[in-house]
């Protein structure tokens, strides 16, 4: 198992506040995910076990953003929860973590696909404009999980809906990004399900703009392929009721 070691030992808050917030994450009720250290700063990511103590659906993914004073005997530390490692990954990379240093530690499912992949990576990269209204976690017996955000800078079907769907067979996960007008929409289809998920307008102008530059393109027919098989698919997949989060 891995274990989280927040190195405060001898270190004081800066101030009261943090050492409260210090006295709840103790480390032994975290399981390590990813970590990533910058001198005496530590971005670390943490699956906490007894989140379904509390209340169902809690975010049970914890980012911790841990700055260490050895000089003055000093830290600060701020937190936050959320639904799926990739906002975990946003929120740490917003506060100054390198995009690429947070990858998962050896055990964890991994993606199963390439558009997983992109998905993701839109997350992590995607500053502030994702503002998380509602969520789902993937916790015990369940296989799917998902988060419904507000994108502040799509210009069509703004909120966004991002399921995460874990296969325990193969210990891999998919991630699909799904794109609607408000958020009662998506509710609405979290609840029948009827239709494929639907496409986010970019997904399509991407593939347009991937299919010209193959049209203007020399490129052998087997490299072509290739590329245009990177560009962002429809994600027509199918997805378990689970229900809503309370």
């Amino acid at each position: 198992m891995n274990t989280l070691d927040f190195r405060l030992d001898g270190l004081k808050p800066s101030d009261e506040s943090l050492g409260h917030a210090y006295n709840y994450p103790w480390e032994k009720d975290f399981q390590l995910i990813s970590q990533h250290d910058v001198g005496e700063r530590s971005f670390i990511i943490a699956f906490d076990k007894t989140a379904t103590w509390d209340y169902p659906n809690k975010a049970n993914i914890v980012s911790f953003d841990a700055d260490r004073d050895s000089s003055r005997g000093m830290f600060s530390m701020h937190r936050e929860r959320h639904a799926t490692f990739a906002f975990a990954q946003n929120w740490l990379v917003n506060r100054g973590c390198p995009p690429d240093a947070l990858a998962p530690v050896l055990g964890g499912p991994t993606p199963a696909d390439e558009l997983s992949i992109r998905v993701e990576d839109r997350i992590r990269r995607s500053g502030e404009r994702l503002e998380v209204a509602d969520y789902r976690v993937i916790d015990g017996a369940e296989t799917e999980g998902w988060s419904i955000a507000v994108d502040s800078e799509a210009k069509e079907l703004p909120v966004r809906l991002f399921i995460e769907t874990l296969q325990p067979d193969q210990w891999t996960y998919t991630v699909r990004e799904g794109a609607f007008a408000d958020h009662a929409a998506a509710d609405e289809w979290l609840e029948k399900r009827s239709t494929p998920l639907p496409e986010p307008p970019e997904y399509r102008r991407d593939a347009l703009r991937t299919r010209a530059a193959l049209a203007r393109s020399t490129t052998s027919p087997a490299n072509a392929a290739a590329v245009l098989a990177s560009a962002p698919a429809a994600a027509a997949v199918a997805q378990p009721d689970r229900g809503r989060s309370l």
